[in-house]
């Protein structure tokens, strides 16, 4: 099934960013990603243009076989793993454009070799495609005009914006369930798909559904509106754990990832991008050790931390 999508984009300064319409193929680009089980899962947010980070840290984890002499180039190593990335790969640092071309290329790698990449919408990606110019994406329009790139071209008909625009609101993977933002607003997996594809049928990536303040990608200290929110959400989604990014503070300090309480709730954004630099980043990672899974966080030089240990379901 098809859902046409009018992006009306009036506020764009550019003649050239007109009113335009986008097809989303929702049964092959469903909103939410759901996989039932995993033998490694790693995650990793919030890039923000930090092209050369996120590379080594894939290479120093086994997930990418070396640094590539391209984006383009990437080939995957990570076997049968499954990565997700949640989210706001661009803005902010000067290498949004190679971010991108980085996972475009290592998607199809990763499937080649058995392995799997999930990356889901940020809201930066998201406001981006709503409106081009939108004043979030100074760094981006800067790259995309320095390639001699009109973003509004780039978020229709360019290959990178088909891409963004095929992408996940999030993902279940396991136990686990992964999204920019992380609210869920205590709705099931098929009910938060419907939600989303009817707000993108009305309004597009403009929706309140999408870039709303309470929104799955851009909503804030969720976690605290009540004791027992997030125990409510991760119920209604079936899951045992929900992971994060967006928000660098949430459940501890900055640069490293962040655990709530049981295990229920993992924050991952580390501010790894150059022109935030609360770390060099981080990825989360998820092993089954018996009958127990296992969180760690592993940074570039593979040096592990472990965060959490509990029963499997």
């Amino acid at each position: 099934m098809k859902i046409l999508l009018a992006l009306a984009l009036a506020g764009c300064a550019s003649p050239t960013c007109p009113a335009f319409e986008v097809t989303r193929d929702v049964s092959a680009n469903p909103a939410i990603v759901d996989q039932a089980t995993f033998t490694r899962l790693f995650a990793i947010s919030d890039i923000h243009g930090g092209y050369d980070r996120a590379v080594a840290l894939l290479v120093g984890n086994g997930l990418v076989a070396a640094a590539p002499a391209s984006p383009a180039m990437a080939t995957w190593s990570g076997g049968d793993a499954t990565l997700v990335v949640t989210g706001d790969l661009i803005d902010k640092g000067a290498q949004s454009v190679e971010v991108v071309d980085l996972f475009r290329a290592l998607g199809s790698s990763a499937s080649a070799g058995g392995g799997r990449l999930i990356v889901t919408l940020g809201n930066h990606e998201a406001e981006f495609l709503a409106d081009p110019h939108n004043s979030k994406a100074d760094a981006f329009d800067g790259e995309l005009q320095a390639d001699g790139l009109d973003p509004c071209v780039v978020a229709t008909t360019d290959p990178r914006g088909t891409w963004l625009r095929s992408l996940p609101f999030g993902a279940r993977v396991g136990d686990w369930f992964f999204a920019h933002a992380g609210d869920t607003h205590g709705q099931a997996i098929g009910d938060l798909e419907r939600f989303l594809d009817a707000g993108l049928t009305a309004n597009g990536f403009r929706d309140a559904a999408v870039i709303g303040a309470d929104s799955i990608l851009e909503s804030r200290a969720w976690w605290d509106a009540a004791a027992d929110v997030a125990s409510t959400n991760a119920a209604a989604l079936g899951v045992g754990h929900v992971v994060f990014g967006h928000t660098p503070d949430a459940l501890g300090a900055r640069g490293a990832i962040a655990v709530g309480p049981s295990g229920l709730l993992f924050r991952i954004d580390v501010g790894m991008s150059p022109a935030v630099n609360d770390s060099d980043g981080a990825l989360l990672a998820i092993t089954h050790a018996g009958t127990q899974d296992v969180a760690t966080q592993l940074d570039a030089a593979g040096l592990a931390t472990e965060l959490w240990r509990g029963p499997a379901p």
